[in-house]
C-alpha cells in the first residue's frame, strides 16, 4: 500500500494576524511579511515533487497556495476544500487576542491560567476558553473541529491512495487552529505551546488507515 505524505502548511501572516485579532472565518490578505515568508517556504519546498495540492476556501490560504505552487509546474491548480477552513470563533471573530487573555486572567487567576497553558491539555483548554467566552454559542467545539479536519484529511488521503502504485506527496494549505486540532489528536505532546507558526509546514504520513507525525512546525529560514 502506498504511503501518502501530507505536507500541512499554515498560511502566511495576514493583516488581522499582525493586528493581534482572532481570525477564523473572517478573512484578510497576507501582509508583505506574509508574502515574503510564503515565498521562502516555496523555495524550501521547491525540490519536493507534489502529486496534488489542496487548500482551504479562505483567501489567505489560497494566496499562500498560489505562491507555493508557482514553483511547481506539476500542479495545475490546487483543489479547494471547505473542510480545510479555519476554526469558527463565532461571536469572537475579530476580537483582540489580549482581550481574550485578560478575560481568562480575571476568571481563572494568573496562576491557574499559566498552569493550564503549560499543561498537556493546553490546546483543549484554549478551545474551552473560546467556547466559554462566546456569548452567541456559535463557536466550534474541540470535538467538532477535530472531527471535521480528521475526516477531511482522511478523505483526501484515501482518494489519493486509490490505485496508487507509488508513494505520494500532497500539499495541504490550511490554518493554525484547525491544523493544530488535527496534530493535537494524533500526537498531543508534540504540539508547540504557541501552536503552529505562520508559513510552517508539518508532515504527517498516512498508511494502513493510520496517521503518523513525522515533522512539526518547520519554518523556512530568513536570508541573512
Amino acid at each position: 500500500m502506498a504511503t501518502i505524505h501530507l505536507y500541512l502548511v499554515r498560511h502566511g501572516q495576514t493583516q488581522l494576524n499582525a493586528a493581534g485579532q482572532l481570525q477564523g472565518i473572517y478573512d484578510s490578505k497576507l501582509t508583505r511579511n506574509g508574502v515574503r515568508s510564503a515565498q521562502r517556504l516555496a523555495r524550501m519546498l521547491a525540490d519536493t515533487h507534489f502529486d496534488a495540492a489542496y487548500t482551504s476556501d479562505l483567501g489567505r490560504a489560497q494566496q499562500t497556495a498560489r505562491i507555493i505552487t508557482a514553483l511547481h509546474p506539476e500542479i495545475k491548480k490546487p483543489t479547494i476544500d471547505v473542510g480545510l477552513r479555519e476554526f469558527n470563533f463565532g461571536g469572537l471573530e475579530g476580537t483582540k487576542n489580549m482581550w481574550i487573555v485578560n478575560q481568562v486572567r480575571k476568571q481563572l487567576g494568573i496562576g491557574t491560567f499559566v498552569k493550564l497553558m503549560l499543561s498537556r491539555e493546553r490546546f483543549a483548554t484554549l478551545l474551552w476558553v473560546f467556547n466559554s467566552l462566546d456569548k452567541t454559542r456559535t463557536a466550534e467545539t474541540l470535538v467538532g473541529v477535530t472531527d471535521r479536519i480528521s475526516r477531511t484529511l482522511r478523505r483526501i488521503s484515501l482518494f489519493e491512495s486509490q490505485n496508487a502504485d507509488h508513494d505520494k506527496n500532497i500539499l495541504i494549505v490550511s490554518h493554525g487552529l484547525v491544523l493544530s486540532a488535527f496534530l493535537y489528536q494524533i500526537s498531543p505532546g508534540e504540539l508547540p505551546t504557541r501552536l503552529l507558526k505562520n508559513t510552517s509546514v508539518s508532515r504527517v504520513d498516512y498508511k494502513g488507515f493510520q496517521f503518523d507525525l513525522i515533522d512539526i512546525n518547520v519554518t523556512p529560514k530568513k536570508r541573512v
